[in-house]
């Protein structure tokens, strides 16, 4: 429970206090006696309180402020030399009397809010030099040593970058990589994806809206470029963007301002732009997709990833890595791996990369009952779902192992015979349908987890016009 320290001795005030504060936080009230430093000292607050009306009231929040991190309300009179005094020594925000139960418990809630806040950035600036210390990635591998040396050479510039590779390479971490190792790292790092957002709604999502711009615009809105002032911008899956909205984007690319939907404003924002595709953008400007001159200014910088079957060198120390991980997430005891699991690794080709390496391992985890992984805890490729495949021919024993390592399709004897692609997508659909098409239902009911059914349904080209944006 937060802990308030409240200075005043005006009762309509404590009264206030209780009535609105008291049921949820702790509160102590300071009846301006003895010596508060001493107090200040022994305990730590999460808010302090002072009634500027007191005689000492700028004393104490100059007491408060050297003594303690928690940040300090003013409350006093309508007075305006007051109130910017009270700034001006350190205070977080100023109320002017009289106040009122409601005013003082939504100020209260806005200043804890923006407290937990400072807590988390804080910490994740804190880790950020651990989760993107270049000279920790895993990169044995020759072709992603050479993507981590040309990182280090681009970080420290603004430079726009694209960022090329199949899906699931890796390319939002290595964009979080190449920010937080920047002199911006201490700004804003936004990413947005601009194949996750419905058209009618990304324009709005980059560049901010006024209110009443469209229906539903009840207030004004700031977009990413606007929030992301003085940080980065990543762009993921660039190549989706409309006709119309590569010809706004390169415009405020050429200029570095733009205009909210409805506004008529200028705005300036000094943002690094760092974008993404798994798209050939080349082929994409021939057949008419892509705009040309936005594909000049967006690849100064380019780099690619390299899918991870040209990461062979990276597999076991990426496996044990999602291991730890997922292991510290699902709070379960895995110690490693047997020899035939890893050997399995090795020897598949990961058309899914990083992410299905990821989801492999997590399901293992969760299939495990023993401390390491064997192999009857792993599928691959097609066989994800084994409990929901039809049994093989005897002729056909080890062959779905075959499969899983070469990615040979099914044979196909007869007209009837079904792909193991196909029941796949039938036993998806059949739990979305069960599970009124939630995602993350159907996913435990298939005994999957939510990323794997998400890979799953963009794989299989699966539907439905509830969701947000048919994949």
């Amino acid at each position: 429970m937060a802990r308030f320290l409240i200075a005043t001795q005006e009762y309509a005030l404590k009264d206030i206090s209780k009535n609105m504060l008291g049921v949820k936080y702790s509160l102590e009230f300071w009846p301006n006696k003895g010596n508060i430093s001493r107090k200040l000292e022994k305990i730590i607050y999460d808010l302090i309180v002072i009634d500027m009306e007191l005689a000492n009231g700028m004393e104490l929040l100059e007491s408060a402020r050297s003594i303690q991190s928690a940040p300090v309300l003013a409350i006093g009179d309508n007075r305006t030399e007051q109130a910017v005094e009270a700034i001006k020594r350190g205070a977080y925000d100023f109320i002017a009397k009289p106040v009122s139960g409601e005013k003082i418990k939504n100020i209260v809630e806005r200043v804890l809010e923006g407290r937990s806040l400072k807590y988390e950035i804080d910490y994740l600036r804190r880790q950020q030099d651990v989760i993107y210390d270049l000279d920790s990635i895993i990169a044995k591998a020759p072709a992603i040593r050479r993507v981590i040396n040309t990182i280090k050479k681009v970080c420290k510039t603004d430079s726009t970058i694209l960022i090329g590779g199949e899906t699931g390479t890796g390319k939002s971490f290595l964009a979080g990589a190449i920010h937080f190792n920047s002199h911006r790292k201490k700004r804003p790092f936004v990413d947005i994806s601009c194949a996750n957002i419905p058209e009618t709604l990304l324009e709005s999502e980059l560049f901010g809206h006024e209110k009443g711009a469209f229906t539903g615009a009840a207030k004004t809105r700031i977009g990413r470029f606007e929030q992301a002032n003085e940080g980065t911008v990543f762009l993921d899956e660039i190549g989706d963007l409309t006709p119309a909205l590569q010809s706004k984007f390169l415009h405020f690319l050429e200029n570095r301002t733009f205009q909210r939907l409805g506004g008529s404003k200028t705005i300036h924002s000094d943002v690094r732009i760092i974008a993404a595709t798994n798209k050939n953008l080349e082929q994409e400007i021939r057949s008419g997709g892509f705009r040309e001159d936005l594909y000049y200014r967006i690849n100064v910088i380019n780099i690619f990833l390299p899918p991870l079957k040209e990461r062979m060198e990276d597999i076991e120390e990426l496996a044990f890595y999602f291991l730890k991980r997922h292991c510290r997430d699902i709070k379960k005891d895995i110690r490693g791996f047997h020899p035939d699991v890893l050997e399995m690794f090795k020897r598949y080709h990961w058309p899914g990369n990083i992410r299905e390496l990821s989801n492999v391992i997590e399901r293992g985890i969760l299939l495990s009952e023993d401390t390491i992984i064997k192999k009857d805890s792993i599928t691959l490729g097609n066989n994800i779902l084994p409990c929901l495949l039809p049994p093989a021919p005897a002729q056909q024993t080890g062959s779905r192992h075959r499969q899983a390592f070469e990615h040979t399709e099914p044979s196909k004897t007869g007209p009837s015979t079904q792909s193991l692609a196909d029941i796949e997508r039938k036993a998806i659909i059949e739990a979305l349908e069960t599970c009124l098409w939630i995602q993350k239902d159907a996913a435990e009911k298939l005994g999957i987890s939510k990323r794997t059914i998400n890979y799953k349904i963009k794989k299989l080209g699966i539907r439905h016009p509830r969701w947000r944006k048919n994949i």
